[in-house]
């Protein structure tokens, strides 16, 4: 490893590291107590998200530590309340998360499990309603939808990455993993949209470095209703397809910038 790769890296990690920093005083003094206690059995995720004060935390590290410039269109397609809808996005980098929580105000993502144990950031997410899972264990993948779904309907909405992993190149993925859209088809959640561009530039998949004051887009699009659609190919097809149509619409406001 390079001089250059190792500070890169150095950096990088310093950054996560201040983030998980910030995150200690209302993680360990109130809601990770009272996470352990009540456990997600009560349906409690949207009271400890309020409680661990994550929106002022992703948009602290957002907008101070990583000095994003975020451009932010369709705001008024989030629902209130947030519960009965998933939020369905395209997948660039680390980054995605905290933006995202700053934009859509929750804290809840299907995330791999190796982020569980990210120091303090993992129990924060978990406290927040975040659902982790075991990409090579059919029974974690079943357990993570189930409770997914479930926590989409009663409590708070949840963040997917059907492309499942982050995009190198920052272009949309042609595989995606469409268990989440299918299964709010069958239980009949709406799916609101997001397209985002531009967090691959402040960290890439390589994470050997972080480029602050980088522009980012997100475009959230208006809620998509399973029963509008015949069946499961058409609505997951529709769904992922205009999930890319708000990427290219971030993507050009970029462009244009």
């Amino acid at each position: 490893m390079g001089v250059a790769n190792f500070k890169g890296r150095a950096k990088a990690y310093g950054i996560l590291a201040a983030c998980a920093a910030l995150g200690i005083p209302t993680t360990l003094l109130l809601p990770l107590p009272l996470t352990l206690a009540l456990t997600r059995r009560y349906r409690r995720e949207a009271l400890l998200h309020r409680l661990h004060l994550l929106g002022p935390w992703a948009r602290f590290c957002a907008r101070r530590l990583l000095a994003l410039e975020l451009d932010v269109v369709g705001q008024e397609h989030l629902p209130r309340p947030s519960r009965g809808h998933l939020f369905v996005c395209n997948h660039q980098s680390y980054v995605d998360i905290v933006a995202l929580a700053d934009v859509l105000q929750t804290g809840a993502f299907l995330s791999k499990s190796i982020v569980r144990w990210f120091p303090l950031i993992g129990l924060a997410g978990y406290g927040a309603g975040s659902v982790f899972v075991r990409r090579n264990d059919a029974a974690s993948r079943r357990q993570a939808l189930a409770e997914t779904l479930r926590m989409c309907a009663e409590s708070t909405a949840v963040v997917v990455f059907p492309e499942g992993t982050r995009s190198t190149d920052g272009e949309l993925r042609g595989r995606i993993h469409p268990g989440t859209i299918l299964g709010a088809f069958d239980q009949g959640l709406r799916v609101v949209p997001v397209g985002l561009d531009g967090t691959h530039r402040v960290t890439p998949k390589t994470n050997d470095r972080v480029n602050r004051h980088q522009p980012v887009a997100v475009t959230i699009g208006a809620a998509m209703t399973p029963s509008d659609f015949p069946d499961h190919e058409r609505w997951t097809t529709a769904v992922w397809a205009r999930v890319g149509e708000l990427f290219a619409q971030s993507r050009s406001r970029l462009a244009a910038r």
